[in-house]
C-alpha cells in the first residue's frame, strides 16, 4: 500500500461519521463481489472506506477471501 494510500485512507477514516469500535463478523467473499458490494449489503452504501481499514487497505477483493465487517458506532457530536 502506498504511502499516499495511507494518508487518504485515514483521513477518510477520521473524518467519517462512524467510529470503528472492532470487527462485528467476518464472511467469505464470494466470485463477483466487490468491496462496494459487500459494503452495500453489510454497512449501506458509501461505507467502503470502514472495510478497507478493518481489512488492512485491501481494495481488491478475490473469491474466497476472508472479509472483516466492522462494528461501527457513530461519533459523538462535538
Amino acid at each position: 500500500l502506498s504511502i499516499r494510500r495511507q494518508r487518504q485512507m485515514c483521513i477518510r477514516d477520521r473524518t467519517g461519521a462512524y467510529r470503528i469500535l472492532g470487527v462485528d463478523h467476518s464472511i467469505v467473499a464470494k466470485s463477483g463481489q466487490t468491496l462496494s458490494s459487500i459494503s452495500k449489503l453489510y454497512l449501506g452504501p458509501g461505507m467502503e472506506c470502514y472495510l478497507e481499514a478493518v481489512n488492512g487497505g485491501a481494495i481488491d477483493v478475490k473469491a474466497g477471501q476472508k472479509i472483516h465487517i466492522p462494528k461501527l458506532a457513530l461519533k459523538k457530536k462535538k
